[in-house]
């Protein structure tokens, strides 16, 4: 996944009110301190443990629309020791799709008819990918993105998310029916090796998460490289159950 333009680049502030983010950068003439920042959109939801400390290095995308409130995105921070992370989880979606395409996670083999945001499950939620394998069987596919490191140990959630645990419940009566129902973590954080449910953060979220791949739903990894030109999908990493 490329970036439409080139990023800029910029120094973090702080990040608020969950979508906003204030950044400056010495070389900007109207913003060239943290005294007198720019306000930018920041397009996560969840809590940005170590993706958000102030003077990080960042990276923005200008959506080239100076009618837009908050005209440019924060979508990438490096951390103290160089890692890498995408913190603008729409992006997760874009680079997952990629690496099923191109085969990335040879569990799910090569899949056919791959359709995003369609309408699946007794609640009538979206699925992020749905396709059919290689045995006519239909797959659901839900996308998670994973920002949350401790070392190399990646976790999902980095906070309480109720909608995660609705998701994996959608996700069983998947398989009772009879398809294939996966959960794909999307690994935006260069520094991971392995990803496990996050019990220290939200514990309701591991125990259905357990219930799940016991019921048949299936856990994967994505790990990416990440740079200020793109995202790249590259393989698997280990999911521990």
């Amino acid at each position: 996944m490329l970036f439409d333009n080139p990023l800029h680049e910029a120094f973090l502030v702080r990040r608020y009110k969950r979508f906003l983010a204030d950044v400056y950068h010495p070389d900007w003439a109207d913003h060239n301190c943290p005294e007198n920042p720019l306000t930018v959109h920041c397009p996560n939801t969840g809590a940005m443990t170590g993706c958000a400390e102030p003077d990080m290095r960042v990276w923005l995308s200008d959506s080239n629309n100076p009618k837009r409130k908050y005209r440019y995105t924060w979508e990438l921070a490096q951390t103290s020791t160089g890692e890498m992370i995408c913190i603008n989880t729409q992006r997760a979606n874009q680079v997952v799709g990629e690496a099923l395409r191109q085969t990335l996670l040879p569990g799910l083999g090569s899949l056919s008819e791959l359709l995003a945001e369609q309408r699946y499950g007794y609640d009538n939620r979206r699925i992020d990918w749905q396709g059919i394998t290689t045995a006519q069987q239909k797959i659901f596919i839900e996308v998670k993105s994973v920002t949350l490191a401790e070392g190399a140990q990646g976790y999902f959630p980095d906070t309480v998310s109720q909608r995660a645990s609705e998701h994996l419940r959608s996700l069983i009566t998947m398989c009772h029916e009879g398809h294939r129902a996966v959960v794909v973590y999307c690994v935006l954080h260069t520094g991971v090796q392995q990803v496990s449910a996050a019990e220290h953060c939200d514990p309701k979220y591991a125990m259905v998460a357990a219930e799940a791949a016991q019921q048949g739903v299936e856990f994967y990894a994505l790990r990416c490289r990440i740079t200020n030109e793109g995202i790249y999908p590259v393989g698997e990493l280990l999911v521990q159950k």
